[in-house]
């Protein structure tokens, strides 16, 4: 099976400036979305709906791809080093509307203003991770869940401390991660780094050089694939 959105024989997302290399691809593509990031955040841009997070995903990478903001139209997959090559299990591609749906209509049933600070934090790690695990889109899913966080923290009035969670990146994905194992989920590894991501106190980075025995330095990004590789058992009830 071909992968629509590449360029045929190559692993390089087909792009809005033509460009087949994948290493400058990738440089192109994160200064823009650097740029557009610091945009949004210091605009007036609110989070009132899950589908909200299209418009953000749209932003960010709409200089780069035509299907920017839209939905992923195949299943894809993704080998995780520190699940040693297995992938999540992301939502099917034709059952990624109603996913989003179903937790746009959890998420507005929230009232923020009855809920404490870890009660606000809890729901907000809940809602970051659910997306995740839907992974809607064809690449920048975790780009698109760090700033629905950020959104989503202010909504609840609270402060994050920003360039601490991109000087963790790496194992902030890999919480995302660990949160999405079904019945093996570790939550508490993303609800740790969030929690201190808007604490006043400083926060040695130390504490996150490792996640669950694993060292986040050898964490490397790779491209999604539409191969079918060795997965995560999934419910009865993920549907397709």
């Amino acid at each position: 099976m071909k992968d629509p959105y590449l360029y045929e024989g190559t692993n390089v997302l087909k792009n809005l400036l033509d460009i087949h290399d994948e290493q400058k691809l990738d440089s192109v593509e994160s200064g823009y979305a650097i740029i557009n990031i610091d945009a949004l955040k210091n605009s007036d841009f609110e989070l009132k709906s899950i589908f909200d997070v299209f418009t953000i995903h749209k932003i960010i990478f709409e200089d780069i791809y035509e299907w920017a903001g839209n939905p992923r139209t195949i299943d894809i997959f993704k080998g995780e080093s520190i699940l040693d090559g297995r992938s999540i299990d992301y939502v099917f591609s034709s059952y990624i509307n109603q996913a989003i749906l179903d937790l746009d209509k959890e998420f507005k049933s929230v009232n923020w203003d009855s809920l404490n600070n870890e009660e606000k934090i809890q729901k907000i790690c809940y809602f970051v991770s659910e997306f995740w695990h839907i992974h809607p889109f064809r690449e920048g899913n975790t780009r698109t869940s760090s700033l629905m966080l950020y959104f989503l923290i202010k909504k609840a009035g609270l402060h994050v401390n920003l360039n601490f969670l991109q000087k963790n990146g790496k194992y902030f994905r890999n919480a995302l991660v660990l949160s999405c194992l079904y019945s093996s989920s570790k939550p508490e590894l993303l609800l740790g780094i969030v929690k201190d991501s808007v604490s006043i106190k400083n926060v040695s980075s130390k504490k996150y050089e490792t996640i669950d025995g694993y060292e986040v330095d050898k964490y490397s990004y790779t491209n999604h694939t539409i191969e079918k590789i060795k997965t995560i058992e999934k419910p009865s009830d993920w549907k397709k």
